[in-house]
């Protein structure tokens, strides 16, 4: 069993079919307190930290509920900044809006840890946004392999659920990042 975290992690949904996969997500963080409510009650044996992700207390709570053993990250940072769903509808919206910028913050968790495997799930939108980085502008794409194609194969597929079986189209953006050892 491999033992992961979960950053955003909502109700849990994400994580359904993890302990099939021989994934125990033994800590994750979650903004609202109703949802980390509901994933406790669905994970009782992971430790849930309900709080803002951006607030330096509740990072570094976070990052010191990793240990070396943690080796599988998955972060589906919130996507109503970008969803075509929600209020922003032009460029200018969805460069002004925080929620946008999250992904950094996963960058920050990976960068002070030794995951094998890491995951990043979002709406296929963001496959197509730009942001700031080094003086420039990247896709997620980019900056994921600029910052960590020297330790980790890098791929990115748009999915859609409905090809899985799921009675609704439900497209999403996985980011799978697993070290060159890995498989």
């Amino acid at each position: 069993m491999i033992k992961g975290a979960s950053m955003f992690s909502g109700g849990g949904i994400a994580e359904t079919y993890f302990d099939k996969a021989g994934i125990n997500i033994v800590v994750a963080n979650e903004l609202i307190p109703k949802r980390g409510k509901f994933y406790q009650d669905m994970y009782p044996n992971s430790k849930m930290i309900v709080g803002d992700i951006t607030d330096n207390k509740i990072k570094k709570e976070f990052m010191d509920s990793i240990t070396d053993d943690i080796k599988f990250l998955i972060a589906t940072p919130p996507c109503q900044g970008i969803s075509t769903l929600g209020l922003n509808k032009h460029l200018d919206q969805m460069q002004t809006d925080s929620r946008n910028y999250l992904v950094f913050h996963v960058f920050d968790v990976i960068d002070n840890f030794d995951f094998d495997y890491i995951m990043i799930e979002n709406v296929s939108r963001i496959l197509s946004l730009y942001f700031p980085y080094n003086d420039t502008f990247l896709s997620l794409e980019e900056i994921l392999n600029e910052k960590y194609s020297d330790e980790y194969n890098i791929e990115v597929r748009d999915l859609n659920a409905k090809d899985y079986g799921v009675p609704q189209s439900r497209p999403r953006a996985i980011f799978k990042m697993y070290k060159k050892d890995k498989s």
